[in-house]
């Protein structure tokens, strides 16, 4: 499957962190959020993206890889889209203003376009309960069928075409 992914993420605790070469991020306890697209296959596909973002101990090759490898964060939920475009820039724009999300470091997760971010620290006032329903009503604008799951242990199960 090919896509665009948004992951919600909860950090209970703050921590400081040095996130590739972008240097020192202060993470808050809070909500944040990852825009990534997921077009090849096998590992780059976005069951494997997904499963990957899942796995603690992996080499750190994305700059998300820093807070979802760290045990005081936690996938809360993912929703997506399929569509073989390359769609992240334009999704993670709306997703930014709807959320008044703020990147945690310029460039952060977005190394590969002219984005501020698409590692973003959540900052508007939404109950954790509705994230994912706000994210969907905002991929929804871009005019495809979306997919979400809302734990940690559906992202494990994760099959092609099914939401769970």
């Amino acid at each position: 499957m090919k896509g665009t992914y948004t992951m919600i993420l909860s950090c209970r605790q703050p921590f400081r962190v040095v996130i590739g070469r972008l240097g020192y991020a202060r993470i808050g306890a809070g909500y944040y959020l990852y825009t990534g697209s997921a077009l090849g296959v096998g590992a780059q596909s976005l069951e494997g993206r997904l499963r990957r973002h899942l796995q603690r101990s992996k080499r750190m090759r994305w700059h998300v890889d820093y807070l979802t490898s760290n045990p005081r964060c936690r996938i809360k939920a993912a929703v997506w889209l399929m569509s073989s475009q390359r769609m992240e820039c334009a999704i993670n724009r709306a997703v930014s203003v709807e959320f008044h999300a703020k990147p945690v470091l310029p460039g952060a997760g977005s190394s590969d376009c002219e984005c501020d971010g698409h590692l973003m620290e959540v900052q508007a006032a939404i109950e954790p309960s509705r994230m994912s329903e706000v994210l969907v009503r905002v991929y929804r604008r871009f005019g495809a069928p979306t997919r979400r799951i809302h734990s940690e242990n559906s992202l494990r199960k994760l099959s092609v075409g099914r939401s769970c």
